[in-house]
């Protein structure tokens, strides 16, 4: 296990670190194999020359989507390395007396109320029925003169916490770890659905995809440059006991790189909507702007910002799925209309699950 303070014993060596980290900086006029994996070059995308689709926001490009994963979070770790996070994980939780029960509370509240769908007659107790007051002469022992209201059943509450695994987000690993397994385990609880999710890249600086730009000749506007990683910690139907593990990998701090955040919107929310689950909420963990250094040195500042605001937007526009955000420590309001600063100063208390819940309620459609 990790020891206390969550560093690395001799058994528990970090991977490497990446050739292409910071302080590394991207040149666009150096053809270099920073990799050195002296592999070819990948398939372009047919978005790189055309109008891109990549979450619906017209104008976005996609260069080449050959590197592009979806990945179990726990894929690829040794089950020590992942039990020792998980007992990591546990004490933290600990630490912070939360009140669990008050939270599951918060959270019934949330559940879509059945609709009223009219009435059934024919019952034996419930509202009298004029229409079947007759019985009472022609039948004197009859007693379905009653009618009830029927109501039409509905999903239960479905939520979605999608987890920005950028690099600047490792200083807020712990407490965002905390926060994502009690709110996963109480959704757990009250019998609503829910479905944790990451994103990162699987390299920095564009890695492969930034080389194949390269050998194509660098064309102007590519659009993303970037290996895009989805991380799965926890899919929905499976319950919060089955994900703990998983789960607890989020503090594994050596995938956290960089992060196209509207790409991984659409995932989610797509995601959800495929379960046909009205009402269904996505809930975004972040630190602020998205950030992807290939992209924006080959597109310009704002391109992956405008493609996040464009996919909230159209997301919202659906109807079917709602969105909203919680920062730690960063106002993330200029892309998310439902939004809310956490508090971590004093750790994960019931305050700042207070505040999840609220923008929670917020965000539903």
């Amino acid at each position: 296990m990790l020891p206390e303070g969550g560093t690395f014993g001799p058994g528990d060596e970090p991977l490497p670190p990446d050739p292409l980290a910071p302080p590394f900086t991207l040149f666009a006029d150096l053809d270099l194999d920073l990799d050195g994996d002296g592999g070819g070059p990948g398939a372009v995308d047919p978005a790189a020359t055309g109008p891109a689709t990549a979450g619906g926001a017209t104008g976005y490009r996609v260069f080449t989507t050959t590197y592009d994963r979806v990945v179990p979070a726990s894929a690829g770790l040794r089950p020590e390395l992942v039990e020792g996070y998980r007992e990591r994980l546990d004490t933290l939780v600990a630490r912070q007396r939360i009140d669990v029960g008050r939270l599951c509370r918060q959270l019934l509240a949330l559940h879509p109320e059945p609709a009223a769908a009219g009435w059934e007659s024919d019952h034996e107790e419930g509202h009298v029925d004029s229409r079947l007051l007759g019985r009472l002469v022609t039948a004197p022992g009859e007693a379905r003169i009653f009618r009830v209201e029927r109501h039409d059943p509905v999903p239960a509450l479905d939520v979605t916490v999608l987890v920005d695994c950028s690099g600047s987000m490792k200083e807020h690993a712990e407490p965002v770890a905390v926060v994502v397994d009690v709110l996963s385990r109480a959704l757990d609880l009250v019998g609503a659905r829910s479905e944790v999710l990451g994103f990162t890249t699987g390299a920095w600086n564009g890695g492969r995809a930034w080389h194949d730009w390269l050998r194509a000749g660098r064309p102007r506007h590519p659009g993303r440059l970037a290996e895009v990683d989805h991380l799965v910690f926890q899919e929905s139907g499976t319950s919060w006991r089955r994900a703990r593990r998983p789960i607890a990998t989020l503090l594994h701090r050596e995938r956290y790189r960089e992060g196209v955040d509207g790409e991984a919107l659409a995932w989610a929310a797509g995601r959800a909507a495929a379960r046909a689950a009205a009402g269904a909420v996505v809930l975004v963990v972040s630190d602020g702007s998205p950030m992807d250094s290939a992209t924006t040195l080959t597109n310009g500042d704002a391109y992956i910002d405008d493609h996040l605001a464009a996919v909230v937007a159209e997301v919202e526009a659906g109807g079917a799925v709602g969105v909203g955000a919680v920062g730690t420590g960063a106002d993330l309001t200029p892309w998310y209309r439902h939004s809310h600063v956490l508090d971590l100063s004093r750790g994960v208390r019931n305050a700042v699950l207070d505040d999840v819940v609220d923008v929670l309620r917020r965000a539903r459609p």
